[in-house]
């Protein structure tokens, strides 16, 4: 979230102001401390179209309740499933392995995109992230007919905002020579870029994604430390972010070949986009939820349910509100995920993200078994 000035300074620079972590603490309530689940609304309906049904505020939720309940969609370890699904039709008898005449129904193949909000004040809610995250792709796996998967993080600023701010200040104050900031790497190329995918941590030491991509392929080995070590983005990141110019931008011309992103995106895979932040998307990102929706559809050539949107933001603007203060109201960014077919929301601040995405297993599902290859 937005710090600041003084407490920028205090906090980067000035080891003397031995109390900035206590007022932090005081302005920052826990996740953990949170006691109920979110309410997880969703837009999944796949007669509309590829218009919300989902009023403002939500009464659908991403599971089906009507009640706005988390739910667990399609459970894992339940139904003698031992591996991804496949769908070869109906039962017509044995099938002949030379017959290409057949056309192959839903997705074969899944891009997952996360934005993860790097500011601050997002250190528990990265944390909670990368706890669920081993739960989620394990399901997604044991559910979803899919077998071949993507999976890119990107942050929302453009290099370390906290490093050119620390080297900046330090100009002017003789406090700070010596101090560790001056060590910090610099990013350059596409490590300074909004939306390049991360193979680092914000310390600079490499995570292991393997291949040679910035995204994690099928066969990446230690993939939930590997997810836990992008997922943990830091907080060193700038205070204005811009998740949504993030998401654009990591989807967009990042993925021509030879950019940052290069082979990231494919045009025979349903798109998952995930992000998360506690702060509205207001002034910062360019663009407009109807706008950020528009260039997200046509990066998919135009088949908006070939996407699926998923979003962990603040609530305390809707009834029984799981965030007491710590996040921002975002109806920008909840309008946004509502606006897709497959879209949901849930809060940011709900101590545990795994029946979110448990939930947006059955969304994830439903897309995939009604992709449409593009052409």
């Amino acid at each position: 979230m937005r710090h600041f000035f003084t407490a920028c300074i205090c906090t980067a620079l000035l080891p003397a102001c031995g109390d900035t972590d206590e007022i932090r603490d005081t302005q920052q309530t826990s996740v953990s401390s949170i006691g109920t689940l979110p309410q997880i609304t969703a837009s999944s309906n796949p007669g509309t179209g590829g218009e919300s049904t989902t009023e403002q505020g939500g009464s659908e939720t991403a599971g089906g309740s009507e009640t706005g309940e988390a739910s667990t969609a399609n459970p894992t370890g339940s139904g003698g499933m031992d591996g991804p699904k496949f769908d070869v039709g109906e039962d017509t008898g044995p099938i002949d392995p030379t017959n290409d005449t057949s056309e192959q129904k839903g997705c074969q193949k899944i891009d997952f995109l996360f934005v993860v909000d790097n500011s601050g004040s997002m250190a528990e809610e990265q944390e909670a992230l990368a706890v669920s995250f081993d739960g989620f792709i394990s399901s997604i796996q044991n559910t979803v007919m899919a077998e071949d998967y993507h999976i890119m993080v990107t942050d929302t600023d453009a290099g370390n905002a906290f490093l050119q701010e620390c080297l900046v200040l330090c100009t002017f104050f003789p406090e700070c020579e010596g101090y560790p900031c001056n060590n910090l790497p610099q990013p350059e190329g596409c490590d300074a870029t909004l939306g390049v995918g991360l193979t680092k941590d914000p310390s600079d030491s490499d995570c292991g994604v393997v291949g040679g991509n910035r995204y994690m392929i099928n066969g990446q080995p230690n993939l939930a430390s590997t997810f836990e070590c992008l997922a943990k983005v830091g907080t060193n990141g700038d205070g204005s972010e811009r998740p949504m110019e993030a998401m654009v931008a990591a989807t967009g011309q990042l993925t021509n070949g030879g950019a940052c992103n290069d082979g990231f995106l494919r045009k025979d895979a349903l798109l998952v986009v995930t992000f998360i932040t506690d702060e509205e998307d207001d002034e910062e990102s360019n663009g407009n939820p109807v706008g950020w929706n528009a260039s997200l559809v046509a990066a998919k050539y135009g088949l908006e349910k070939n996407i699926v949107v998923l979003g962990l933001i603040g609530d305390p603007d809707q009834p029984n509100p799981v965030c007491t203060g710590q996040a921002e109201a975002s109806p920008r960014l909840r309008e946004f995920a509502e606006s897709f077919t497959y879209g949901s929301w849930g809060s940011i601040c709900s101590p545990d993200y795994a029946p979110f995405f448990d939930a947006a297993v059955s969304v994830i599902d439903t897309a995939c078994q009604t992709f449409e290859p593009p052409g």
